[in-house]
């Protein structure tokens, strides 16, 4: 059902609630009884021009009533895309849409004007944001749930920064100006966009036009907006911020959402500079510092040592992004197209192999850490030495290399055991090019004692870390470098090969999945009777691990267990 016309259809409270996903009484309690200290955390961050920016956070019921209404809102607004497809003018807080996207629009331009609406999200005040829902033509809300969702929204009279849902709001209310500026861009031969509170024109023409902008009287090269474009503005309900308005032109560095656009959208070399610097500093010495502007140190004042990765895995992955989307590349693009792909290969190494902050198993695929982590939690024997219940659910003690996520393709392992005896040879290696290196947790290579294992690969292995690795071999794992192990799954029953699903009993191997049983790709496989790896762990083992036997698992999770205890003594842990 459209999630549009529902909320136009709601008179009360109750209707709201229920669309939201709560009780009305829950509702009520949030809006109506909850007090506001209770409601909100503020703090202030550093603006990048100076001076500081208020966040009032909400926290608690009001976070998830605000979340769940930026979702309905996002949903509405889809509706309403659809119904009327046009080539979005707003760029910000929009799915498939970003800074990226936004600056597309103005490559290649000989003029690009960049202005900035004052104080974005405060304009927005309670009387503005209820009578939009009151009024606008593609909501039009009973008055009761106008009022309603504004009291939602609102904090202080105006929405607040920090607030799951002002985004959308404001973005919607914003249409409004984008509609009346797309209107005066067009009667000037002008492309608009914008992003937020970023406002971007560009032409090709030889002149700009004055109507949006011309030169100040004063002689530094300032421009001020225009007659036509302040009017348009304040008409909308806005106001323009004079000391951001910014006229670029061809041949000079031009920017939009703070991309290069001269050629393509791109980050600046100043940005990817500054960031390959900090990684070098990490790589050296365990610590960085932050551009003074994006740090927010006062003037005068000594930056911080920073020695968390966050901050620069961000980055990077904003680098990432920026190359993939500007370059318009196909999901499955290899990842050596990203501008300075061995920078991105070199910090997610660091970040995955050498500076842990938990012990890392890289199993073969996806499943095997499936059947882990759900052997783990329902074998209290090792519990908490590989993790334990906690109020709010299952905490583990290590992590399970992600086969889902971008860095999985950056780092070339994605998937299948000749990759990790590649990773294996090549490990000491790409570890010398780190000077500061922690190595305070193991990383475990989980292998299947089967083939992968044949004296064709063994041998190079055993010669390389000198090892006596086989498919006989009994030894609960094998210290290879550094902080790398690798662990063979145990025998079974007498065996001379063993697979991780061998450690499951035969009542979960013949659970039946639409009426086909797991069998191991491979010699045997028919997949008109048979499952394979994926769905069994998904369909078989996930659903039903509760009532699984797990008996089978713990001669592996001792083996882990001895992994960490071995590391713990090499680097002295108490």
């Amino acid at each position: 059902m459209s999630k549009l016309l529902a909320l136009k259809a709601r008179t009360k409270l109750g209707d709201v609630a229920d669309l939201l996903g709560f009780k009305p009484s829950y509702l009520a309690y949030v809006l109506y009884k909850l007090p506001d200290a209770a409601k909100y955390k503020k703090f202030t961050i550093p603006k990048k021009a100076g001076g500081e920016r208020e966040i009032s956070s909400p926290v608690g019921p009001l976070k998830d009533a605000q979340r769940a209404l930026s979702d309905l809102l996002n949903e509405c607004r889809d509706e309403i895309q659809e119904a009327t497809p046009r080539k979005p003018l707003s760029h910000g807080f929009r799915k498939k849409l970003s800074i990226v996207s936004n600056a597309r629009n103005h490559t290649n331009r000989r003029y690009i004007l960049n202005v900035d609406l004052a104080d974005f999200f405060p304009t927005f005040n309670f009387g503005r944001v209820r009578g939009f829902f009151l009024k606008d033509k593609d909501f039009e809300l009973d008055e009761k749930i106008a009022t309603l969702l504004a009291k939602i929204a609102c904090f202080e009279n105006g929405l607040p920064q920090g607030s799951p849902c002002s985004p959308v709001i404001a973005d919607m209310i914003a249409h409004l100006l984008d509609v009346r500026l797309v209107q005066l861009a067009k009667k000037h031969h002008v492309t608009y966009s914008r992003y937020a509170d970023d406002l971007s024109f560009s032409t090709n023409q030889k002149e700009f036009p004055a109507e949006l902008a011309l030169l100040a009287e004063a002689e530094d090269g300032s421009w001020i907006a225009g007659d036509a474009l302040v009017k348009v503005i304040e008409k909308s309900g806005f106001l323009l911020n004079p000391t951001k308005t910014r006229m670029q032109i061809k041949g000079s560095r031009q920017l939009v959402t703070g991309l290069t656009v001269n050629a393509k959208a791109n980050v600046t070399r100043t940005y990817w500079r500054s960031l390959r610097s900090m990684c070098r500093s990490m790589y050296e010495t365990g610590s960085y510092q932050l551009p003074t502007l994006k740090a927010g140190v006062p003037e005068g004042a000594a930056p911080e040592n920073i020695t968390s990765l966050a901050p620069l895995a961000g980055m990077m992955s904003h680098v990432r992004n920026v190359k993939l989307k500007s370059e318009r590349l196909p999901n499955d693009a290899k990842p050596d197209v990203v501008y300075g792909h061995a920078d991105h290969v070199r910090f997610w190494f660091y970040k995955t192999f050498v500076a842990l902050e938990r012990p890392l198993i890289v199993c073969e695929g996806p499943t095997d850490s499936i059947y882990l982590r759900n052997a783990i939690a329902h074998l209290p024997a090792f519990q908490p030495t590989l993790g334990e219940k906690t109020p709010e659910g299952f905490s583990y003690a290590m992590t399970f290399f992600n086969y889902t996520n971008e860095v999985h393709r950056i780092l070339g392992l994605t998937g299948g055991a000749s990759l990790l005896v590649s990773l294996m040879h090549s490990y000491a290696k790409r570890m010398r090019v780190y000077k500061h290196k922690p190595l305070l947790f193991p990383v475990i290579i989980l292998l299947d004692n089967d083939t992968v294992l044949s004296p064709k690969v063994a041998k190079p292995l055993n010669s390389h870390f000198g090892t006596s690795i086989s498919n006989a071999s009994t030894d609960p794992f094998f210290y290879l470098t550094e902080n790398l192990y690798l662990v063979k799954t145990p025998h079974v029953a007498g065996a001379p090969m063993s697979e991780i699903e061998d450690l499951f009993d035969a009542a979960t191997k013949t659970i039946p999945v639409e009426g086909k049983l797991f069998h191991a790709e491979g010699e045997g496989f028919d997949k008109a009777i048979h499952i394979s790896k994926a769905p069994f762990a998904h369909r078989v083992v996930r659903p039903h691990a509760k009532a699984i036997n797990w008996d089978g698992f713990t001669p592996l999770l001792e083996r882990l267990v001895a992994v960490l205890a071995d590391h713990a003594a090499k680097v002295g842990a108490p």
